[in-house]
């Protein structure tokens, strides 16, 4: 899938905007876990009529977990990623103002000496370059199975509705953890469009 850049901003601006989003999936996430809980609840309460709802109820709180285990590993490798890319606009900075300081100066030792330092930051940079294509990759791979999990949940969604209209009395509020469940896996689904079009944009800083 191409996703077109939205977001000119600094690497590390976008890493920080990339937390937000994953932020709110958390919260998300909680609010589905809370549901099957809900959902739980109802399916011992209603006996045989909520008896198909049970398995549903567990994949919701699967689901739920999972989106928070693998959205805590991607905030740490967002974390990571913005850390890096605020050093790496101090090495830039340095090296520009380095690199300045080297073409007022003849040659000698002090030119020397400061060649060395800028061709040591340099090494520097590029390390870093390469650490964040690592992270860059991480997320891609994060973020897609969290696309995996929420696709799922739209297909429980669908049984959800059915086993609902089965359950008598508990159909109502069985109905309203299907909508919830439905609300949740669009929300998520959002912020993980959002977060990979900030990744697209920080994978075209990292080539450059």
């Amino acid at each position: 899938m191409i996703i077109n850049s939205i977001h000119k901003q600094p690497s590390f601006v976008l890493a920080a905007r990339m937390a937000g989003s994953l932020y709110r999936m958390l919260e998300t996430a909680r609010v589905m876990n809370i549901s099957s809980s809900n959902a739980k609840g109802i399916s011992i309460r209603g006996g045989q009529k909520t008896a198909g709802f049970k398995p549903i109820t567990d994949f919701i709180s699967e689901t739920a977990h999972d989106t928070i285990t693998i959205s805590s590993k991607i905030n740490a490798a967002a974390l990571a990623f913005s850390i890096s890319a605020v050093n790496e606009k101090r090495i830039r900075f340095s090296l520009d103002c380095f690199n300045k300081a080297l073409s007022r100066l003849e040659e000698g030792s002090a030119r020397e000496a400061l060649q060395q330092k800028i061709n040591s930051l340099s090494g520097v940079l590029q390390q870093m370059k390469q650490q964040q294509s690592k992270y860059s990759k991480d997320l891609t791979s994060f973020f897609d199975e969290i696309t995996q999990r929420i696709r799922g949940a739209k297909i429980i969604v669908i049984y959800s509705r059915t086993e609902a209209s089965r359950a008598d009395e508990y159909s109502q509020n069985l109905f309203a953890i299907a909508d919830d469940l439905e609300a949740c896996s669009e929300n998520i689904a959002n912020e993980i469009k959002i977060c990979k079009t900030f990744l697209y944009d920080l994978d075209n800083q990292i080539e450059q």
